[in-house]
């Protein structure tokens, strides 16, 4: 999956010890535990596959489908097939997957409901959805609400080295633990559960100052669960329901 405007976590960094408390490494822990083997899974808005790599969680025998608007989705080495498409209007039959992956996605949707309903459509009778994507509460999310798309682009590519064409426009309509989890009940979902992760602040590392403030923040809202709201990252995991209702 392409960089996010919104992506400051760890960037598919391999499994060691030193990245074993980063929210890119709880969300793939939770995704795994998400899968098993033979599953039929969708990733959505799987772009290239850059800086994703999804055989970190895929369990044997697992079919994965992309889906996204890109162009270059045949780049994309973490998947069986891809498919052109708006998340909002999935070409594909009811109860047609057993996992979604929507990582780094949901801040990017104009209308975020109307992805999670299309994601709870496709999935299967006791399907899951997981989801990575950054706190609007925390500095960083309120920081990139606040600002315009064009710094965005200024910023991930002269400071943080990224290629422009990885930076997608942002919206944060569904960014908080408590609009998501209404947003996933809107949609259908029976019930979900919603974690948030504080990460390295990386992303100040220009400034030594701003830097050593982000250290601080990040050791006080681990330290006092009280203050998980304001976490980095939010991480989901939904559940349809195993049987329909009559």
């Amino acid at each position: 999956m392409s960089i996010r405007a919104g992506d400051v976590s760890q960037i598919a960094l391999p499994h060691t010890a030193a990245h074993d408390s980063s929210p890119e490494f709880f969300f793939e822990q939770h995704l795994k535990s998400a899968i098993s083997p033979g599953d039929r899974i969708l990733d959505a808005g799987c772009g290239a596959g850059k800086f994703f790599r999804m055989g970190l969680a895929r369990r044997p025998g697992c079919h994965v489908v992309g889906a996204d608007l890109g162009q270059n989705l045949r780049a994309n080495s973490e998947i069986n097939s891809a498919v052109r498409a708006n998340l909002k209007n999935l070409p594909f039959a009811n109860n047609s997957f057993d996992v979604v992956n929507c990582r780094l996605v949901i801040e990017h949707l104009d209308a975020p409901r109307a992805a999670l309903q299309e994601f709870h459509r496709v999935l299967k009778p006791g399907g899951r959805l997981a989801i990575f994507t950054p706190n609007l509460l925390h500095y960083f999310g309120a920081a990139a609400r606040c600002t315009p798309h064009w710094f965005h682009l200024w910023f991930n590519s002269r400071v943080r080295g990224f290629d422009s064409a990885d930076v997608f426009p942002t919206y944060y309509r569904a960014n908080t633990r408590r609009r998501l989890r209404a947003l996933l009940r809107e949609s259908g979902f029976a019930r979900a559960e919603v974690t948030l992760y504080e990460g390295d602040p990386s992303v100040l590392a220009f400034n030594r100052l701003l830097h050593a403030m982000g250290v601080a923040y990040q050791r006080l809202v681990k330290r006092f669960d009280v203050l998980a709201p304001f976490r980095l990252n939010i991480v989901a995991i939904a559940h349809k329901e195993s049987v329909a209702r009559s």
